[in-house]
């Protein structure tokens, strides 16, 4: 796997994320364009410029900066429908400053840890790549950007 290169926009993610400068094998370009495809009028983020700057190897996640507001950065969970969603997919992870999005993927890191505590002393079903009967892990999404009230927090779940 390509880990996010130690940058300013890079630090603190560790090796579950790919920038977006290439060293793997998914189309970049296409995670962008797909982004703006899912992302609907009703969405609250929909006419923000964003930039995709990195993707979860893990998973449909993609890392955004605002463009208009270049202290801001989402997490995004894209479905690939490959059309206009509704509802509130795709849904916004994270949602704040840099330190938040660290603080997010901290909460994650933590959440996998203690599930795997779990499956080692037998009072958890092992994750596998379909998932799990156990509970799924919660771990709660930050929505931390001040005048984004249309982004209610809620709980993110990650298997």
């Amino acid at each position: 796997m390509n880990e996010m290169k130690d940058t300013g926009r890079g630090a603190g993610l560790g090796d579950d994320w790919c920038d977006m400068s290439g060293g793997c094998n998914l189309d970049h370009a296409a995670l962008s364009r797909e982004l703006r495809t899912e992302v609907h009028p009703a969405h609250p983020f929909f006419g923000a410029p964003l930039e995709v700057i990195a993707h979860r190897w893990s998973n449909d996640d993609v890392l955004c900066r605002h463009l208009d507001t270049p202290a801001r950065y989402s997490i995004l969970h894209l479905t690939w429908s490959r059309s206009e969603e509704i509802g509130g997919c795709p849904t916004i992870e994270a949602d704040g400053e840099w330190s938040h999005i660290v603080a997010y993927e901290s909460g994650i890191d933590a959440a996998l840890s203690a599930a795997e505590a779990l499956e080692q002393d037998g009072r958890r079903a092992p994750m596998g790549p379909a998932g799990t009967p156990s509970p799924p892990l919660v771990v709660e999404a930050v929505h931390a950007w001040p005048e984004d009230p249309a982004s209610p927090p809620g709980p993110g779940r990650r298997e």
